[in-house]
């Protein structure tokens, strides 16, 4: 295919379109066939046979203007498996374009690595966005930073005490995320350990406060005050505690006018004074994005989402776990905004019930993603009425996990009224998730990509293949990713043999689906191709043989559960160790009999690339 990267005339790339400019003098001489001119393709790189009839145009024929578009719709992994192709591929992927699609994770297996590679001088990574994965201080880690450092804009510290490290070495940093890091095992780590001070160019700031001290989580805020800084937060996700109420509360009104996010913990109860708190929200007036979770009170919600101005144009709304939300402030939020939100989560909203469906049917139009899980006193009815009382052409994600109150005759009707859905969690929904459904949905649904139907009892093989006078088989999803069937105890290898022909499948779960096979698992190795994620934990049928099927069919497989998988013996861990070459994590727990030490000694020995082993 060649290496050679220049193309034939210059070309601005859109997505979704491709617009040609002017071709070079050199290239004028090149005529160009008037009907590919609307398409900006020249009929030299269209073949012809002797007899003036055109060749179907073989892919490596392309250009790489054209290369470069199709490729612009691939995830990151998938750009990682296309520069395996060849030269040109490889050459294709490295550019900064690409690159910058995904996050490099420094952790202590390859933190030299990682220190050499850039050491040489020439490197195709991108570190505008970079993860500090369970680290400790080191010099090697200081070395790093202070050569990728003034690169970097996104920085995730998860597990890895080493503020001292970044010390001084990030100049340029505007989204710094800290994910349950804990400084306890650390000795030489003091208080000041971290300066929000140095960085002048942050717009985002996430401390889920897990294993953090409070006198450092709340020096952290004093340091974010306009009096002590001078930039301009626009997202803040952080853990309300009662010793940094104060601190919280001015660094809220501080940058309320530029904050366009905000995520806020309550893990305790505020009292019951909110004019501080209103005062910091009526500022809001670019707010896009509301998170509040833990334990907020009625009084202070009601005053919170009141005091957010209309102007706001919220578009993302999360309230999960607010047990105090009741009907009559849902549809306060729906009379505020129905016109601009977009993503709603009501998880865990107990106190909803059936009159909350006119709230519903007011955002319908505008509202793309609502979850509703553990909403028991829901009714299929009332859900019907408040999303479908027409065919509701806007919403793309549904979660009802556990809203035990459906009936199927509701959840189908529903689900034929809602023909762009993206993702759908019926989880636990038992009275509602039968074949019959099973069948609404794989009719209906063509555009899904999640779907997931844990310990619904009733589905059996049947709903899959295909069911009732007009059968739809799951085949008919062809772009589905994610499907989880946990705990559907009816489901037996005729499922993975005739039904599930995936090819785009990515990530599938059979937990404690006990009738499969080792012949089933060897059909669905080649059924679903493109597998990297695959989870048949407590299968207790699932044998050595079907390990070796997994590892030896499945290229792609990057993640692999085999818990509780009772007659598994040393064999399914060396054909692991010889054939899974892609494998990143497997997760192996509760194997009676197993010699967990020589398990482990094949692991290390012969798959050193394995780097999370959970035996």
């Amino acid at each position: 295919m060649g290496n050679n990267l220049t193309t034939s005339g210059l070309v601005r790339i859109n997505r979704g379109r491709i617009v040609f400019f002017e071709r070079p003098v050199e290239a004028q001489e090149n005529k160009v066939d008037p009907d590919m001119e609307a398409t900006g393709t020249s009929s030299s790189l269209m073949p012809f046979s002797e007899d003036g009839t055109r060749l179907p145009l073989h892919i490596e024929q392309l250009p790489n203007d054209l290369w470069i578009e199709i490729m612009t719709y691939l995830s990151f992994r998938d750009l990682q498996q296309l520069r395996l192709v060849s030269w040109r591929c490889r050459e294709l992927v490295n550019r900064r374009y690409f690159t910058s699609k995904g996050k490099v994770i420094v952790t202590k297996e390859n933190l030299i690595a990682m220190k050499a590679h850039i050491e040489r001088g020439v490197s195709y990574l991108r570190f505008d966005d970079v993860e500090l994965r369970d680290l400790t201080q080191s010099p090697e880690l200081s070395q790093f930073l202070k050569m990728v450092g003034p690169e970097v804009k996104h920085m995730e510290v998860r597990h890895a005490p080493v503020f001292r490290n970044m010390d001084g070495k990030l100049p340029n940093l505007k989204i710094l995320k800290i994910v349950t890091t804990s400084f306890l095992d650390d000795v030489n780590m003091t208080i000041d350990g971290i300066n929000m001070k140095q960085f002048m160019h942050l717009t985002g700031f996430e401390c889920d406060g897990v294993s953090l001290d409070a006198a450092l989580k709340l020096l952290m805020l004093l340091q974010l005050r306009r009096v002590e800084n001078k930039v301009r937060l626009r997202h803040l996700q952080f853990e309300y505690r009662r010793n940094n109420e104060t601190a919280l509360l001015q660094v809220l009104y501080d940058h309320a006018p530029t904050l366009e996010c905000v995520d806020l913990f309550f893990s305790c109860s505020p009292g019951i004074e909110t004019l501080r708190w209103c005062a910091a929200f009526k500022r809001m007036n670019n707010l896009r994005t509301l998170k509040l979770s833990g334990n907020c009170h009625l009084v202070l919600l009601d005053d919170i989402l009141d005091a957010i101005p209309e102007t706001s144009k919220l578009e993302h709304l999360d309230l999960t776990g607010m047990l105090s939300l009741t009907n009559e402030m849902l549809l306060c939020i729906a009379d505020k905004w129905h016109k601009t939100l977009r993503s709603l989560d009501l998880m865990f909203c107990v106190q909803l019930d059936v009159r909350c469906v006119s709230a519903l049917r007011k955002m319908n139009g505008c509202l793309e993603s609502l979850t509703m899980a553990y909403c028991r006193a829901l009714t299929g009815r009332g859900l019907v009425e408040g999303l479908t009382t027409q065919i509701n052409y806007t919403l793309q994600e549904l979660f009802l996990e556990d809203v035990c109150f459906i009936d199927e005759a509701s959840m189908c009707t529903m689900l034929e009224r809602l023909p762009n859905l993206r993702k759908l969690s019926l989880d636990n929904c038992r009275q509602a998730t039968t074949d019959r459904t099973l069948s609404t949905i794989f009719r209906h649904q063509t555009l899904l990509r999640l779907l997931r139907i844990d310990h619904c009892i009733k589905v059996t093989d049947m709903g899959f293949i295909g069911f009732g006078n007009q059968p739809a088989p799951i085949s008919r999803l062809r772009g589905l990713h994610e499907l989880n069937v946990r705990g559907c105890r009816n489901l037996t290898d005729r499922l993975l043999k005739r039904a599930l022909h995936l090819p785009e499948l990515l990530d599938l779960t059979l937990d404690y689906c006990n009738r499969l096979e080792a012949n089933g698992i060897a059909a669905l190795s080649v059924n679903c191709p493109a597998l990297e994620k695959l989870s048949v934990a407590s299968c207790s049928l699932i044998n050595d043989d079907a390990v070796g099927y997994i590892v030896v069919n499945l290229k792609r497989l990057r993640s692999l559960t085999i818990s509780n998988c009772s007659i598994l013996t040393l064999q399914a861990f060396k054909y692991i160790a010889k054939h899974g070459r892609n494998l990143r994590e497997l997760i192996a727990c509760s194997i009676d009999g197993l010699d967990q030490d020589a398990a482990q000694k094949i692991l290390s020995r012969q798959l050193p690339e394995l780097k999370h082993v959970t035996l």
